[in-house]
């Protein structure tokens, strides 16, 4: 193993648990669809947001909604793909990339724990992939990697030519 892929695995680890959370966290949630939808539709209207009588209807909509998870998971998929492609060129707009998904990967989570209306498992879960995206922070800190995407240098310019 060469020392380029010695400092990228942890990174390209890291990116496809997260991929593999996400895809239990979908199936999960297709093989408790009943259950989650019910936590859902309660929980509404015990917050007074679902009319009486309305229920039904809710959670038709929230039915629909749980496809968004699957769509998302395969756009996820596909750009950590391109970033384990990638990781290998060295170029630093993918550092600054894959730095944009681990902050703002995990404050969306982060977000979505707080104000979703799932149940504590389907939190549990959004929680460790939010950890998992945070403990790329400090990877991405390590020098090595640094200096993996760091820029190249240019030569300096002495004379103009003109």
């Amino acid at each position: 193993m060469t020392t380029v892929e010695r400092t990228l695995r942890p990174i390209v680890v890291l990116l496809y648990i997260n991929v593999g959370i996400s895809v239990l966290l979908t199936v999960l949630t297709f093989v408790f669809k009943s259950s989650v939808l019910d936590y859902q539709v309660q929980h509404m209207v015990e917050a007074g947001k679902v009319l009486p009588g309305r229920e039904a209807a809710t959670r038709g909509v929230l039915e629909g909604t749980l496809w968004i998870r699957p769509l998302s998971i395969l756009v996820v998929s596909v750009v950590y793909a391109r970033f384990v492609a990638r990781l290998k060129l060295g170029l630093r707009r993918t550092y600054y990339r894959l730095l944009a998904v681990a902050i703002f990967g995990a404050g969306a989570l982060a977000y979505l724990i707080v104000i979703s209306q799932f149940p504590v498992w389907y939190r549990v879960i959004q929680g460790v992939q939010g950890l998992v995206l945070l403990s790329l922070l400090p990877i991405l800190a390590t020098k090595d990697v640094r200096d993996h995407f760091a820029p190249e240098p240019r030569a300096m310019k002495i004379w103009d030519d003109a």
